[in-house]
């Protein structure tokens, strides 16, 4: 009997158990189903992302594309949409059909209403000579920039073991803070052999940095990193020299990570041959764009210009190619060492012999 008793009980507990299962998973599908007012936003964040594109993308063709048509597709998936996740795919899988980089949807979430962080840089208090320009902890500090989601900037300046400058920072913003840092390193670096600036991993940013930093490099006036096309009007990334230039040998670290302003900055040097690239192709994303929130809280990020090289280079897609093509390798890696920084050092050294 005791068997029986144990075996029906176990049998209704089964069945209690699904029942509860059941019930947890419909109360979670009714919870995830989008408000009246979440849906006319979705639609009304779809409409604008659509003609922001009609009216921005810098080709008044679209590539070819029929956007009145897409449009017409599109609008009645995101009516049908469950879910805020469901409706960034649609509009994604929408501009993708754009093939070009800085079309981006960017969630709610990623915004916060937290103030950034303190942004004072301080020098680590163990900085030898020729070191603690000012530099940003390597842990960096949250910054904030126009309708971008909070960001760490990170920054670094010393000289290596040979006398060579090396600078690295993580993101072009923050010029009030990144260019005086830059410029303080310089005039450490003012009889150094050469510059290394490392922008690895440098997704880009504020593109008008390109010119002040580029100003740190060039002396001669008149010259640009080359030229931003609008539907209705082109500009010039013209270089301003500083008062105080470097003039020394200058190396580009660059890498599959560096985007937009970053390939700007490499690619205008380069083609002024005065700056010599080492590492890999980079990013080939370098259309100047803007940010913008929708009504349903998310962001949209979207082209409003091309972009050539001082040289007559359109590197939309292409990149970036480095004079020197080097990549770490994982035998470097183990040994602690930097087969691209190791290159780009030789080569300052061996023109200063």
């Amino acid at each position: 009997m005791l068997g029986k008793e144990a075996h029906r009980i176990t049998n209704v507990s089964r069945r209690l158990i699904a029942f509860l299962i059941l019930i947890a998973c419909s109360c979670g599908t009714v919870a995830a189903q989008l408000t009246p007012q979440q849906k006319a936003e979705n639609l009304d964040a779809f409409e604008k992302v659509w003609s922001k594109v009609r009216d921005r993308h810098p080709d008044p063709k679209l590539n070819g594309l029929n956007w009145q048509a897409i449009h017409d597709s599109t609008r009645p998936l995101i009516e049908k949409a469950r879910s805020m996740d469901e409706v960034r795919e649609i509009m994604r899988d929408m501009l993708a059909k754009l093939e070009s980089s800085h079309y981006a949807i960017i969630p709610a979430d990623r915004y916060t209403d937290k103030p950034a962080a303190a942004k004072t840089p301080d020098a680590p208090a163990d900085a030898g000579p020729g070191e603690g320009f000012g530099r940003i902890s390597p842990e960096g500090v949250l910054v904030r920039f126009g309708n971008l989601p909070e960001t760490r900037l990170s920054f670094d300046a010393h000289a290596l073991a040979d006398g060579v400058g090396y600078i690295r920072f993580n993101e072009f913003l923050e010029p009030g803070s990144i260019m005086p840092q830059i410029e303080a390193a310089l005039k450490g670096f003012h009889d150094a052999p050469g510059v290394i600036l490392d922008i690895r991993g440098n997704p880009g940013g504020i593109g008008i940095m390109a010119m002040g930093i580029a100003g740190f490099f060039i002396d001669k006036p008149g010259q640009a990193l080359g030229e931003m096309t609008m539907r209705d009007t082109t500009l010039k990334f013209v270089i301003f020299p500083r008062p105080e230039t470097y003039k020394g040998p200058l190396a580009i670290l660059v890498d599959g990570g560096s985007a937009s302003t970053s390939e700007i900055l490499a690619g205008g040097l380069q083609d002024l041959k005065r700056a010599r690239i080492f590492g890999t192709r980079t990013a080939g994303a370098v259309l100047p764009s803007d940010i913008v929130r929708l009504p349903n809280g998310d962001g949209f990020q979207y082209a409003q210009a091309g972009y050539t090289s001082t040289g007559g280079r359109v590197l939309e897609g292409a990149g970036v190619t480095p004079d020197v093509e080097v990549r770490q390798t994982e035998e470097a890696r183990r040994d602690g060492k930097d087969a691209v920084l190791d290159a780009a050092d030789e080569w300052i050294r061996s023109t200063s012999r």
